[in-house]
């Protein structure tokens, strides 16, 4: 039997960038808990057995998925900026690559200790520790940021689907809740998204205030 026969169809040479490229794929299109390594090397042509020489299990392949999209996401933030702006830009800027790569909000979840991630939160962090919050209590902070923009992220990608939208536009009508829907941010998140950002700068406000 000729090697072309034994390979059925696999890829000569499988490289790490396909991998990751495929599972980002696989991960977009059936989120994690679905997700296996099986699946992915089914869907690259291959056994499980070949995807360990790049990744010794799936949270590995994870930590890496993370950071090669974190990695993409410009944190220069500028000191002649107050820190309103840069933390303001900075929640901007991660919401935008979250919502260009759907699978972001469920990495961070999964992966958010990437290096990344960590290097994406001390940068915050020092930046609030810059204005007389302790550091400790800013690195709190500076997580539950990251956080929170992953969580309106996630919410923003699956609640703005059309269908999404009429169901709970009926759901107000069945239960009788009419005044209260004609004010949520449905098929227009952006006005929810600028009260959420609102709120997290209004916090930090009070808070570094206070120190």
């Amino acid at each position: 039997m000729s090697s072309d026969k034994v390979s059925l169809g696999r890829p000569a040479r499988l490289s790490r960038e396909q991998v990751l490229s495929e599972a980002m794929q696989l991960l977009a299109d059936s989120g994690g808990e679905s997700f296996s390594l099986r699946k992915l090397a089914s869907r690259l042509g291959t056994v499980p057995a070949n995807l360990y020489t790049y990744f010794p299990n799936k949270n590995a392949l994870f930590d890496a998925l993370a950071e090669q999209v974190l990695a993409s996401l410009d944190l220069a933030l500028n000191p002649a900026q107050p820190w309103e702006a840069q933390l303001k830009g900075w929640m901007n800027g991660l919401r935008d690559l979250a919502k260009s790569q759907p699978a972001l909000p469920l990495l961070i979840g999964l992966a958010g200790t990437s290096a990344s991630a960590v290097r994406k939160i001390e940068a915050v962090a020092r930046l609030l520790e810059a204005e007389g919050m302790g550091f400790e209590t800013a690195v709190l902070h500076a997580q539950g940021l990251l956080w929170s923009v992953m969580s309106f992220t996630l919410f923003e990608i699956h609640a703005g689907h059309p269908d999404a939208v009429k169901r709970l536009q009926s759901a107000g009508i069945r239960t009788g809740e009419s005044a209260v829907m004609a004010h949520l941010a449905l098929q227009d998140l952006q006005p929810l998204w600028d009260t959420t950002l609102e709120r997290s700068l209004a916090g930090l406000r009070v808070m570094l205030a206070a120190t």
